[in-house]
């Protein structure tokens, strides 16, 4: 076996011992496979059942629509103002794997009580959806965050696109799982709403269950040093998760702008962009192209089918040639996609945009957790990823607000998508800035 293939399965623990990986990372992987149920539905079923019956007729005085762009708005503005502070706390306590698992509890547990609540509970489906969205937000920082304790180089090239394809595949049979009870309400004696909270309801156990393995691993230390001496840069830690907050910070300016900060600032434009742009092309879907919920569902199972390998192709491209080259091929197809949706105006039209979406959709997630991981100094691997994730939802809130304004205001969805190409393009090249700089 060679070298590069022995950082995928072996790492050191705490006391430097080279220990099996295999099962803390398909353990990993699975933390993908699971989330990503609760990601394939909420792009399909849920906003469907949002548009079509909860939020129908205006009910409040705006599109289903445009209460579906506000609604996730607000969520990632509560993840921007919960992430960081969770982060600096997790690495503080070294308690990383532990708040995983909290995040998946809560998220797991908001679809199970949108089973149970009535479509006319408005209010609290509202609420549910947006605590679902930050908790499988914060799911997705402590994932990352244990990627750097795992591997490193090459092998976390690999790694973490093989998580975004397992991701992938578990998120496309989740999807056609809970599809089949939505298409067999009929036979089961339940209503098209009573169906799909059903479906809600299968999604928060398949969550919970398939997260249930990483539980029972050991991913190695993702903390180097006394956690109230050290923050295992060489820097000494805070008393509070809030002056570790500021004295990272500080960290990434002093003596000049850190090559890390420029990558967290590009990598958070680029992926509040990419939240933003998945989160409403199925709002565009069902607005402009009047797709029924089955062809939705079909169009996103074509998807998840094509990200699967092309989120692998990009890992590959990582490795063969650089993480430069692999985020050029992404960023590129992304700018090709916000541009052409301009010009869709049949499904057809539409099936080509999903496919060209597909090919970069996994690789450019990917692309830059990984890069985001490999700059994360030792002990700060919450906090690094926190701030990433603070900072793309504060770029996705501001996307989603301006764009359910502009679809307000226009009756049109696809007018907001100007505002996502124009921030993927800034987001673009600040990152090749970072690349020069290092």
């Amino acid at each position: 076996m060679n070298q590069k293939s022995d950082h995928l399965l072996a790492a050191c623990d705490s006391n430097g011992r080279s220990t099996s990986r295999w099962p803390a990372a398909i353990s990993w992987m699975l933390l993908d496979w699971a989330a990503s149920a609760f990601s394939t539905i909420s792009i399909t079923l849920l906003v469907a059942y949002v548009e079509k019956i909860v939020f129908v007729d205006n009910v409040w005085g705006v599109p289903g629509g445009v209460v579906w762009a506000w609604t996730l708005a607000t969520a990632m503005l509560a993840s921007a103002l919960v992430a960081p502070v969770l982060a600096a706390w997790a690495d503080r306590h070294c308690s990383h794997k532990q708040v995983l698992f909290a995040s998946v509890l809560v998220g797991s547990s908001a679809c199970l009580f949108l089973g149970i609540a009535p479509p006319e509970a408005r209010l609290w489906i509202a609420l549910l959806i947006g605590l679902g969205t930050v908790a499988f937000d914060m799911a997705a920082i402590f994932t990352g965050s244990l990627l750097p304790s795992m591997t490193s180089g090459d092998g976390a090239d690999r790694l973490s696109a093989a998580g975004f394809a397992a991701g992938y595949a578990g998120g496309a049979i989740a999807l056609v799982a809970a599809t089949a009870i939505v298409t067999a309400h009929d036979a089961l004696g339940l209503s098209t709403a009573g169906a799909l909270r059903v479906a809600f309801v299968l999604v928060g156990i398949w969550w919970l269950a398939f997260s249930l393995p990483a539980a029972c691993v050991q991913f190695g230390s993702v903390h180097t040093g006394s956690t109230q001496a050290s923050s295992g840069s060489g820097q000494p830690r805070a008393s509070t998760s809030v002056g570790e907050l500021i004295a990272f910070a500080r960290s990434l300016g002093a003596g000049g702008w850190h090559p890390l900060g420029t990558m967290l600032l590009g990598a958070v434009l680029v992926l509040g962009t990419v939240q933003t742009a998945i989160s409403q092309f199925s709002s565009v879907a069902l607005e402009e192209f009047h797709l029924d919920p089955p062809a939705l569902v079909r169009l996103v199972l074509l998807v998840q089918l094509l990200a699967m390998p092309g989120a692998i192709a990009i890992g590959w491209i990582s490795v063969r040639w650089s993480r430069q080259v692999a985020l050029s091929i992404c960023l590129t197809g992304w700018a090709a996609v916000l541009g052409l949706a301009f010009l869709v105006n049949s499904p057809g039209h539409l099936m080509a945009l999903a496919i060209l979406l597909a090919l970069v959709l996994g690789g450019v997630q990917s692309v830059l957790r990984t890069s985001v991981a490999v700059l994360a100094p030792a002990g700060r691997f919450g906090t690094t990823f926190g701030l990433m994730q603070v900072g793309t939802k504060l770029a996705g809130f501001a996307a989603s607000l301006i764009f359910g304004a502009v679809y307000a205001a226009s009756g049109h969805p696809r007018g907001g998508l100007v505002m996502l190409l124009v921030q993927l393009l800034a987001g673009w090249w600040i990152l090749s800035r970072a690349t020069r700089e290092r």
